[in-house]
């Protein structure tokens, strides 16, 4: 390392440098392991997708759903439920993601690079997953309730009465939550470092 013209340098103590023209020491390894990182990314992702679908169906299983007969009435509450549903979404996907996230963050111990891009990218993909799973699970119900009151199924008609998430901002609710345990763990890490 040169220094410029006319800096004077701190004396240092005898044998903490080494003899001018000796090589140098190299520098300390990147704390890092990237191709470990890399596998953490990958596979916690897929764990996310996977606890996506585990989410969809609980969603699926204890969300309100439209009343087909309220439909054929034209009746002035009936997409009432809709938005119970995209809520009960929110808090179904937040919950999975905190226990999916502690599981993960403890099995890794030393969450890093990876982890947070398993838990915001797997969060987003496992909300989008749940979603997904919610909607077949319970479109073989909505196709059976309107011919069970007389609708002929079309398009239209089943894009206004399906069980999808409504309001897409209740999605970013599990990868907020996931970093957010990311981050709780990093701080216990840090401290225990101390």
């Amino acid at each position: 390392m040169t220094t410029p013209y006319g800096t004077v340098l701190a004396p240092q103590p005898y044998g903490t440098q080494p003899p001018w023209g000796w090589p140098q020491a190299p520098p300390p390894p990147d704390p890092v392991n990237w191709p470990v990182e890399v596998i953490v990314a990958v596979v916690g992702t897929v764990y996310m997708a996977l606890a996506g679908a585990v989410a969809g169906l609980l969603w699926d299983a204890t969300a309100p759903k439209l009343s087909f007969r309220d439909v054929a009435n034209s009746a002035s509450q009936t997409f009432r439920p809709q938005i119970g549903a995209d809520a009960w979404f929110l808090l179904i996907t937040m919950l999975v993601g905190l226990v999916a996230a502690v599981g993960l963050c403890l099995f890794i111990r030393r969450p890093g690079p990876g982890a947070a891009v398993a838990l915001a990218g797997g969060g987003l993909l496992g909300a989008l997953v749940a979603d997904r799973v919610g909607f077949v699970a319970e479109q073989h119900a909505a196709v059976a309730g309107l011919h069970a009151i007389g609708f002929r199924v079309t398009g239209d008609i089943v894009t206004l009465v399906d069980f999808r998430v409504h309001a897409l901002g209740v999605i970013a609710g599990w990868p907020l939550v996931a970093l957010a345990v990311l981050g709780i763990f990093v701080g216990i890490d840090a401290l225990r470092g101390r």
